[in-house]
């Protein structure tokens, strides 16, 4: 179905990983420098990002009662909320840490929004609860993600909707693995010219913290799948949605934006400054146009990073 990143990386004769466990575990380390790390906003940029997915997937433009599962510090959810695509938001996420945050981005927005912590395998609800569930970025997080799908499909109400992006493809997270490789290998060689020795970040002479050695130990290990769309759109009707559409989106973005974040990774502190930010936002952004555009009419939508999906469960909206 998937690879498992847990299992690569667990060394011979270990134990094996509880998924959950250090799934929850990284993100509560995560959580205070989560939303800085991934560029996430609630301003015009991070709104605009969800506003147009939104667009692009839903038939609707507003929905009554809405879940996200696996909700992080509520970037998607409430973005939906303050685009007007939400009226009653929940969020659920297995990282209390992280649902702290989500609370007081929350507070900040004025959203009145229901937090639980809870296994997106076993959702805290009756049947038949919400007029939409959603999530962005979960779904490659669950050792089971059919089992995720059936119950997001449970707690939906007869014609509820199901939306899901951010998901990473098989086919795009190889060409996003080629990106951050040749990046690394560019520093390698750049570190052999005498003027440019310092260029790259240099071990830390510091003791980490608890919470950078959890990053440190965890951070291949809660990432457990990639995804075939065909595969993803089999698994709504086997779980017992209408069929389900499927698209994908980021090609030459993804690579730019995988190359992007390794050099911020690799370069040493200070290296790169406003100008470099500014570069690789409208970067990110023309080259997102462009695939979308020129590219997605031409090519095999496996071959973008990331996968979108929609489904509607059957009976009276």
């Amino acid at each position: 179905m998937a690879r498992s990143a847990a299992e690569d990386v667990r060394p011979q004769g270990a134990p094996p990983r509880d998924p959950k466990r250090d799934n929850a575990v990284y993100h509560d380390a995560a959580a205070a420098t989560y939303d800085g790390k991934w560029s996430l906003s609630f301003e015009e940029f991070g709104r605009g990002y969800v506003r147009a997915r939104a667009e692009r997937m839903l038939p609707r433009r507003r929905y009554g009662r809405a879940l996200e599962v696996g909700a992080g510090t509520g970037f998607w959810i409430l973005n939906l909320w303050q685009e007007g695509f939400v009226e009653e938001a929940h969020a659920t996420d297995i990282s209390e840490g992280v649902l702290e945050v989500c609370r007081e981005n929350a507070e900040r927005l004025g959203c009145d929004i229901d937090l639980r912590s809870a296994d997106a395998e076993e959702l805290p609800y009756p049947d038949e609860t919400f007029d939409l569930v959603t999530g962005h970025a979960f779904l490659h997080h669950l050792p089971e993600p059919l089992a995720g799908l059936a119950e997001m499909f449970r707690v939906l109400r007869p014609g509820g909707a199901l939306f899901l992006a951010g998901e990473p493809t098989r086919v795009g997270d190889r060409l996003a693995g080629l990106s951050k490789r040749a990046v690394v290998r560019g520093f390698r060689a750049l570190e052999r010219v005498p003027a440019l020795r310092d260029i790259r970040r240099g071990p830390s002479t510091d003791t980490p913290t608890e919470e950078e050695r959890v990053l440190r130990d965890l951070e291949f290990a809660v990432d457990l799948h990639t995804f075939e769309p065909r595969d993803v759109a089999g698994w709504v009707l086997e779980v017992g949605f209408r069929e389900g559409r499927v698209e994908t989106e980021e090609l030459v973005a993804s690579l730019f934006g995988w190359a992007v974040r390794t050099i911020e990774g690799e370069a040493r502190p200070g290296l790169l400054g406003r100008r470099w930010a500014i570069m690789a936002m409208y970067g990110w952004v023309w080259l997102y146009r462009f695939d979308q555009a020129a590219l997605y009419r031409l090519l095999p939508k496996r071959l973008f990073y990331n996968l979108l999906l929609y489904a509607e469960k059957p009976g009276r909206s």
